[in-house]
């Protein structure tokens, strides 16, 4: 904040974080050696979300496709770790977190629409920060996931050519000659993701067939509307989450790690992402664009 410049009239009603009430409140329930604060920390004074595979791992951004496991309480537990910085509002990554489920809280409003009591309070997926009666508009994109291709096979060395698509280390592939199961080792020679050789987890009969790869990778050619951001829910794989971004302009076309794998090639087309998703807590005062409002989760 910088040495004080000013004095209010009134101070500040709170910090975004701080409890709004003495009110009743809940916190989630942890599991065996958790919550700690994941990879980038966790920012207090939102909302963030549990890993739903190791139950232990909180982040400030989408694990799942669904509400946020809860909300950061601000209670001295972020670390300054900058050089000379006055505050910070981040709990490392490896800290123990606490989030709540239930109660009332103050929260900084963002997006476009300012704050009525009563209105529905949604997360931004990308950054747990809060948004009032509608969710962050998310992405419109035109992308595949996998490829399809000729290949020729000759033990684990596939010889592929005619591709369509995007074909990465680690896809799973499926076609004549292929065992199921079959994954993409590496490639030896060739263009990258195209035409060329690949090593394959297991050895391939491929005569000249029409195969398939698929997995993880989403190969974003262009953006539409929006901005692909981390943590968003995509159209398709149903249920599958942005888990990081691999390469290309930051929530532009690049390439994107989903975390879940498709089940078959998805042929370029238009898939989409989800800027937000709604809670179950209210706002309870008025606050515009930029100020601190109470979100309560009582009498709903």
């Amino acid at each position: 904040m910088g040495f004080q410049t000013q004095v209010n009239v009134t101070p500040a009603p709170a910090v975004a974080g701080d409890f709004a009430s003495a009110n009743p409140r809940a916190s989630t329930l942890a599991g065996p050696g958790g919550l700690v604060a994941g990879a980038s920390g966790v920012t207090v004074g939102k909302f963030a979300w549990v890993d739903d595979v190791d139950g232990v791992t909180v982040r400030s951004y989408g694990t799942f496709t669904g509400a946020p496991s809860g909300f950061v309480h601000r209670e001295q537990q972020a670390l300054i770790t900058q050089y000379l910085a006055d505050s910070a509002m981040v709990i490392p990554q490896g800290f123990p977190v606490t989030l709540f489920n239930e109660g009332d809280f103050w929260a900084k409003v963002t997006g476009s629409t300012a704050a009525t009591v009563g209105a529905s309070v949604y997360a931004n997926y990308a950054t747990g920060d809060i948004t009032i009666g509608s969710a962050p508009t998310g992405a419109s994109t035109t992308a595949s996931i996998g490829a399809t291709f000729t290949a020729t096979g000759s033990g684990t060395n596939l010889t592929v050519s005619s591709v369509t698509g995007l074909i990465s280390v680690g896809d799973t592939i499926s076609g004549t000659g292929v065992t199921a199961g079959t994954t993409i080792v590496s490639q030896t020679s060739g263009t990258t993701g195209g035409a060329g050789v690949y090593v394959t987890s297991l050895a391939t009969t491929s005569s000249a067939a029409t195969v398939t790869a698929f997995g993880t990778v989403l190969n974003v050619t262009a953006v539409g509307s929006g901005t692909v951001l981390v943590g968003a829910p995509v159209s398709a794989p149903s249920g599958a989450v942005i888990a990081s971004q691999i390469s290309g302009a930051a929530g532009g076309i690049g390439l994107y790690r989903l975390d879940l794998a498709a089940a078959a090639y998805t042929a370029s087309g238009t898939i989409t992402t989800t800027g937000g998703v709604v809670t179950t807590f209210k706002a309870q005062s008025v606050a515009a664009v930029g100020e601190l409002v109470k979100i309560s989760s009582w009498g709903n």
